[in-house]
Order: structure tokens, then sequence, then C-alpha cells
């Protein structure tokens, strides 16, 4: 009987201990971020609340009636658009577009921010905003192939 009680005073001892462990870990602070009963602090300007779907019409066409032409139209959009962050300098020159060459090699990555509406962000200025239309052609541009027209 004396074993049998050890190791009954054992196993409880464990489960205490295990209990205890538990609700230690329970009331340690999660990282900002993970709990989502607290809510995270955000600097003073930052953006929130994109707007949802209203705000950001799908714009892309789903085939190429005619490119636009990158001299023309899609050039001097990337300038007023894009390079005000996205150039030498600037916060955002790691991902420099101010080559036809470095704007097509992020294609993939550049399609999906001005489709989601994601680029240019809403801080990035009057300047920058890209109205429906201006989306339209750019995404246009792409669906087409990115030509160097």
């Amino acid at each position: 009987m004396g074993l049998g009680l050890r190791a009954d005073r054992r196993r409880a001892a464990w489960r205490l201990g295990a209990g205890v462990l538990a609700v230690s870990l329970g009331a340690c602070a999660d990282p900002t971020g993970n709990d989502p009963n607290v809510p995270d602090y955000e600097p003073p300007g930052t953006v929130t609340n994109l707007g949802g779907p209203a705000a950001c019409p799908p714009a892309a066409p789903s085939s190429c009636p005619e490119a636009p032409s990158y001299v023309d139209a899609i050039a001097p959009l990337v300038k007023r658009s894009c390079l005000p962050c996205h150039s030498p300098g600037q916060q955002a020159a790691d991902r420099d577009l101010t080559s036809y060459a470095n704007f097509v090699r992020l294609e993939t990555t550049d399609f999906v921010q001005v489709e989601a509406c994601l680029m240019p962000p809403a801080d990035a200025g009057p300047d920058a905003t890209m109205s429906f239309a201006d989306r339209t052609e750019m995404l246009q541009w792409f669906v087409c192939g990115s030509p160097q027209n």
C-alpha cells in the first residue's frame, strides 16, 4: 500500500504542477498583436480603414483590346503616382521604379498593389492619387503584356 500511495501522490503532484504551469502561462501577457481582445497601439495617422470593396472597384480588364502606350500613358502615371516614394533616396527606394526594366521586374507585385488600391497609399499625397481611369489604364497595360511601346 505504501508504494501505491506514493504513486498516487506523485500523480496528484504532477497534475497540480501541470495545472499551475497552465495557469501561469495563461497569465503571461501576449506580445503586441497576439491578443484579439486587446487593441494594439497604432501611431497617429495610421490608415486602418481602407474603405472596403466599394472604395476600390475592380478595374482590371479581362482581355487586351489595345495596349496603352508605355511612353505616353504609363510612364507619366508611374512618375506622378509611384516615383515620389519608389525612387533612390525615398522611403521605398528598395523597390525602385524609375525605369521600365525595374517596373516590369516587379510587374506582379505592381499589378496586385494597384488592383487592390494599396498603391499608391492614401497618405502619399493628392498628386499621387490614381483615379479609376488611371488604375484601369495601368492594369490594362499589364494585362496586355506590359509592352515597352
